[in-house]
């Protein structure tokens, strides 16, 4: 279920919209890990599907947040999309598992490519791998469980990820790093730049700190530059998290008309 509330400065209205998701459970039982695509490919879609159509069936993703147009009214036409959601949904976590299994067959090109060093090697691998990279979105005021999946991951992994995303209608390069002692992780970052031939460049920095366990606050900030008039959009984000699933999401969107945002996600 997912609970979102949103508070402009203006009228102080509030909206509230509950969306239940369903729970998949999985067998605990020892399974023999699978080696061939298809096999692979199972265990990837049944990992990140759930989570992709979470994150898509969201109520927040029935307005823009970082639409001009302060109308949401859109909410009464939350039938009227389902279908186009889900196969969107559905599209994308066919594709990324599909990524995910190709990158982990034991093909002798890939495990060459894994034992190369180097700033070439790095780029080409992390431009292929890094799935869930892409669904960083600093901006976005509620919580999206493939972009908590990403931090979690960078939090654990090597301090740094560099890759360009270019089969895209907005190509863009990407630089993800990890401050860290031998105690704890203090700050995690992404940063993206977006060359648009038609609709001009953009700067996007997403930053997470830890505070502690479950706990953590982050900041996002983009910048529009190019052909049009230059654009900056601040965001500011602290997340509580459960180990029963449950997520606490607080965000701020600082502009000409500061946006508070509180959603609850919850599994039943």
């Amino acid at each position: 279920m997912v609970v979102a509330a949103e508070a402009r400065a203006a009228d102080l209205s509030t909206i509230v919209i509950y969306e239940p998701h369903p729970v998949l459970l999985y067998d605990n039982l020892p399974q023999e890990e699978p080696a061939t695509f298809w096999g692979l490919f199972n265990v990837a879609f049944d990992h990140r599907a759930p989570g992709v159509f979470q994150d898509q069936f969201n109520p927040l993703n029935f307005r823009e947040w970082n639409s001009q147009d302060g109308n949401v009214s859109h909410f009464t036409d939350y039938n009227a999309d389902n279908v186009a959601m889900a196969r969107h949904a559905f599209s994308s976590a066919f594709r990324s598992s599909a990524q995910e299994a190709a990158l982990d067959l034991d093909l002798p090109v890939l495990e060459w490519l894994r034992k190369q060093q180097g700033f070439p090697a790095g780029l080409l691998w992390n431009s292929l791998d890094s799935v869930d990279e892409r669904s960083v979105s600093p901006l976005y005021p509620s919580y999206r469980s493939n972009e908590r999946s990403w931090w979690d991951e960078q939090s654990e992994s090597s301090a740094l990820h560099y890759g360009v995303r270019l089969f895209r209608t907005d190509p863009y390069a990407f630089l993800s790093w990890r401050i860290h002692d031998w105690q704890r992780v203090w700050l995690l970052g992404d940063a993206r730049y977006y060359y648009r031939i038609f609709g001009g460049q953009r700067l996007e920095l997403a930053l997470s700190t830890p505070v502690v366990d479950g706990f953590s606050i982050e900041f996002g900030a983009s910048c529009d530059f190019g052909i049009h008039q230059a654009e900056q959009k601040i965001g500011l984000k602290m997340l509580k998290t459960f180990k029963s699933g449950c997520a606490l999401q607080l965000a701020l969107e600082a502009r000409q008309q500061p946006r508070l945002v509180a959603s609850i996600t919850m599994p039943w």
